[in-house]
């Protein structure tokens, strides 16, 4: 009897260490609530070679490019550093993420994929013959003064050369023109929106491509040429600011239709990606 007591005690006792040892396990996957929006994951902090590596181990093990990146995003806090990936790591992190908040996982997922499932090239074209290229800093969430304080939104990427018209600026991704036309504050500006939802902005334009409102395009279309318009209620307004690409990339979250994440990172990952043009 005594002996069937403790044989019972030892069950329960297994079973009470077993689901405790999950709840402490799974206590190390919460994700808060709608981090989605704020500030520590729009900054997108993923260094270029912890791309190329992800690109790579998902090539080799059949694992979604975008659902890889949301784990270790999460897993490493939000600042992607020098990281290599294993099969089994990703295995156990990506299932416990899933029994942890399958809900929240699942839009960490989908802004993932987002942002970086349809990258194809940097936005700017690269001459074959000039030695005049760009350059560009993180300056995302940088004050900006135009009838009033805010955030800069975006990534500068700079001419050398500082001439209007003279850099060809191309689609990051396949998609459908969205915007396009005349902004107060951008000037003249397109809006691509990708297959898999991410909004892709590109303003300041001198003149646009063969392209117009509801286009289908391809990664690497003609948009136009990169200016320095904006700033003025009247269209065509310019010079008041060195010739840029303003660059910007905007998904869809719980509270907001258009909500800005940091493109830095993700133009150092393109930056050996871009098209050779013939100017």
């Amino acid at each position: 009897m005594k002996k069937g007591i403790y044989l019972l005690l030892i069950l329960v006792l297994s079973v009470i260490t077993v689901q405790l040892t999950n709840f402490i396990i799974l206590s190390t996957y919460d994700i808060p609530e709608n981090i989605i929006e704020s500030n520590r994951f729009r900054w997108m902090e993923i260094e270029k070679q912890s791309l190329i590596n992800a690109k790579q181990f998902c090539g080799s093990h059949d694992v979604e490019f975008s659902r890889l990146l949301a784990c270790t995003y999460l897993k490493e806090n939000y600042v992607v550093k020098k990281r290599k990936f294993s099969l089994k790591e990703w295995q156990e992190d990506n299932s416990n993420y899933t029994k942890a908040d399958k809900e929240a996982y699942s839009d960490v997922c989908r802004a993932m994929e987002a942002i970086f499932k349809d990258l194809e090239y940097f936005p700017v074209a690269k001459s074959g013959i000039s030695k005049y290229w760009v350059g560009y800093d993180n300056s995302f969430g940088a004050d900006r003064n135009y009838n009033g304080k805010y955030m800069h939104e975006g990534t500068d990427i700079m001419a050398e050369n500082n001439i209007s018209g003279y850099y060809p600026v191309v689609s990051v991704t396949d998609g459908v023109v969205e915007n396009l036309g005349w902004l107060e504050k951008g000037g003249y500006r397109v809006g691509i929106r990708s297959q898999s939802g991410g909004y892709f902005y590109y303003a300041h334009l001198s003149s646009y491509g063969n392209i117009k409102k509801g286009d289908k395009i391809k990664a690497g279309t003609l948009l136009g040429y990169m200016g320095d318009t904006g700033y003025g209620k009247q269209e065509g307004t310019s010079g008041n600011f060195d010739v840029h690409l303003h660059f910007g990339i905007y998904i869809k979250t719980k509270n907001y239709e258009e909500l800005s994440v940091n493109p830095y990172w993700i133009l150092k990952y393109l930056e050996d990606k871009f098209i050779v043009a013939d100017y």
